[in-house]
């Protein structure tokens, strides 16, 4: 009788401590903000180009107190509690469970508050306010942002050094940093699509300077159908025409059989070709597909149908490479391409020789042999 007592009372207290566990899962965000009575308050999920949810909303008291309780938890993100026009944010990491806000409401939009409870909220107010202090320089800032949670990493990003294009390679390691711990997050993936775009426009914005006749031409290496990489300044030595094409282009297959009598009539004499595909899948039609499973068969389908052109369209140079971005490609944008067919005849020696040379693409070739 004694043995199922104590087994009785040991399930009693599993079940105690279970109800207790799942208690302390929950999250409470509370505080105080003087000069902040009666006044409505938000809580906010906070996402890219603000891209904004509202996620809980009440008052504060007569003390400025305010208090949202979450029993089921908060993901990892980037949040904040808005009062009026001035908001104050936080960083969660998913296991904060009591964090607490002190200030005064004029202050907040300095970010000048107190957090307790949110370890990453913490490091993001000890480095925003180095940085507006001046005892951090802005390259300090850069390598602690790189360094930080990515989360945390993102927040500063985007708040000292906003979306410019000149800070896309920032934006770029953060987001990576991000995809790899938290993958499944949405600010992840609308973050990552958003330093894309960031580095596209940088490339584009680099572009009219660097790509002109009489310039270097810009390193291309990217993966074959094979897998393996190939660079375009494996090719110095040779007259080389970069073709920007796609299989689904009307007109780069129209113009390919020219392309292939000028190859073959020339590559003896030291005539190649490096072509880049715009075949694949960009950020817009990936949102087509609800599952990664979806996705990386469209790209399979359409890798498919590159291969199938480089086939039918007889294109037996070796150099066909592509990243299968679509209108994302970074060698695109490198090259300022808006539109295919594309085209850039390269010297000997490396350098852009003529810019979309087509019904004189023979005279042109002649030309540099």
């Amino acid at each position: 009788m004694n043995y199922f007592k104590s087994i009785i009372l040991l399930l009693v207290v599993i079940a105690f401590a279970s109800c207790k566990q799942a208690q302390l899962s929950g999250t409470t965000i509370s505080g105080t903000i003087n000069n902040a009575a009666d006044m409505g308050a938000y809580f906010d999920k906070m996402g890219v180009d603000n891209a904004n949810e509202v996620i809980a909303s009440g008052t504060t008291d007569g003390s400025g107190n305010f208090s949202f309780n979450f029993p089921d938890g908060v993901e990892p993100g980037l949040y904040r509690v808005r009062l009026g026009v001035q908001n104050a944010e936080i960083i969660l990491d998913g296991t904060d469970t009591d964090v607490k806000i002190t200030g005064d409401l004029e202050n907040l939009k300095k970010l000048n508050y107190k957090v307790t409870g949110s370890k990453l909220t913490e490091d993001y107010l000890s480095t925003v306010a180095k940085f507006l202090d001046k005892s951090m320089d802005k390259d300090a800032v850069i390598k602690a942002t790189k360094e930080a949670n990515p989360i945390v990493g993102y927040a500063l990003g985007s708040k000292l050094f906003r979306f410019r294009p000149e800070y896309a390679s920032l934006h770029l390691h953060v987001s990576k940093k991000m995809k790899e711990q938290y993958p499944e997050l949405p600010l992840t993936s609308a973050y990552n699509a958003a330093a894309i775009d960031l580095q596209n426009k940088y490339l584009k914005s680099q572009a009219s300077g660097n790509v002109r006749v009489g310039a270097p031409a810009p390193e291309i290496d990217l993966p074959g159908l094979d897998g393996k990489n190939r660079k375009l300044s494996d090719l110095k030595g040779s007259v080389v025409l970069l073709d920007f094409w796609a299989s689904w282009c009307g007109p780069c297959r129209k113009a390919n059989p020219h392309v292939v009598e000028v190859y073959h009539k020339y590559k003896k004499k030291g005539f190649d070709v490096f072509s880049v595909s715009l075949d694949g899948l960009d950020s817009r039609t990936k949102k087509r597909y609800d599952t990664t499973e979806k996705i990386t068969q469209a790209l399979k389908k359409s890798e498919d149908r590159w291969e199938q052109a480089i086939k039918q369209d007889k294109l037996t140079w070796d150099n066909h490479v592509s990243d299968l971005k679509k209108w994302e490609s970074h060698a695109a944008a490198l090259y300022g391409v808006r539109s295919i067919p594309k085209t850039f005849l390269i010297d000997r020696e490396g350098n852009i020789a003529a810019i979309n040379p087509r019904a004189d693409l023979e005279d042109q070739v002649r030309k540099f042999l």
